[in-house]
């Protein structure tokens, strides 16, 4: 059976919508939106982004969940995709199928709607890439670039848990946070509608909290001031240094917003009633960098705040 057969049988059936046509088309169709549209696009690399030990539908859920957590943290909605798989030579029908599996899961759950890609052969490791496009909640796209001093700093879910279970997996234990790490828990729909109706700035946690912190702190030109003590780290921390660990750790796909101080106790209130997780864990300041503190006293930024590419 060739790969064009696997098409036909594993995911024309997850191309629904009408604009996919079928994957009969050289290209696909995007549905209207009546507010900004936006993009996003991840690249999973075997070895690189995910262990080969890794189950393939646990790949499948994970690549679309790192491009839904990009839509999520500004405020939109994720809507259509297209998809892009370089298989190696020992990738089989079995191989292709857990893949497509894991894609009709999140694919289905978050009603969204492939409509094409491409499928190729590679002398390389596994390959795959999303690209995924989103509908705003707001009539302009929220940026990095919008906080302002007094704004409060925000972070939805649990931070180090991606970083936590890399090492799970890499020992061979299975725990919550292996899981979290194949099949990242990324914050609910909700969150767009919380981020729309308040952020001044935003962010999705994948290469750490600093690093993330300080991709907004260096667009808005403001200091990000963090208080450790106050982050919602997956594991209680014993010190700085066990708190930097998990802070700068990445694979986490939170979303990391400002909002003005004015508005919190209205924020908090809205994310409980949305059933989204969120805790303040700083301050915006005059500035350009990101400060720490932990228990009253001043942490150092570490030279190395996140993965780098």
């Amino acid at each position: 059976m060739s790969e064009f057969d696997w098409i036909d049988r594993y995911l024309r059936p997850l191309a629904k919508s009408p604009g996919a046509d079928g994957l009969r088309n050289d290209v696909g169709v995007l549905r209207p939106a009546g507010s900004p549209l936006i993009a996003t696009l991840d690249t999973l690399v075997q070895g690189v982004h995910f262990l080969s030990s890794d189950p393939l539908d646990t790949v499948g859920q994970k690549l679309l969940r790192v491009n839904i957590s990009d839509i999520l943290c500004k405020g939109a909605v994720p809507r259509d995709a297209l998809l892009s798989i370089a298989m190696p030579g020992a990738f089989t029908e079995d191989d292709f199928a857990a893949l497509c599996e894991g894609l009709r899961r999140d694919l289905d759950a978050w009603k969204i709607a492939l409509i094409g890609g491409d499928t190729v052969r590679t002398q390389g490791p596994l390959s795959l890439s999303l690209t995924l496009t989103g509908t705003c909640l707001t009539e302009s796209v929220i940026q990095r670039s919008g906080a302002r001093e007094s704004d409060r700093v925000y972070v939805t879910g649990k931070i180090g848990r991606g970083g936590l279970g890399l090492r799970d997996a890499q020992s061979g234990i299975e725990s919550d946070h292996t899981a979290h790490y194949r099949v990242p828990d990324i914050p609910p729909p909700n969150t767009a509608d919380l981020v729309a109706a308040f952020a001044t700035a935003s962010i999705d946690v994948s290469d750490g909290l600093l690093s993330d912190a300080g991709h907004i702190a260096h667009e808005s030109q403001a200091c990000i001031q963090i208080d450790l003590g106050q982050v919602p780290f997956a594991e209680p921390i014993r010190d700085a240094e066990h708190a930097l660990e998990m802070a700068t750790s990445g694979d986490d796909y939170q979303t990391l917003f400002t909002a003005p101080g004015s508005d919190e106790r209205r924020l908090l209130a809205t994310a409980k009633t949305l059933g989204v997780e969120v805790t303040r864990i700083g301050v915006v300041c005059a500035g350009e960098s990101v400060t720490l503190s932990l228990n009253g006293a001043d942490i150092p930024t570490p030279t190395r705040t996140g993965y780098r590419h």
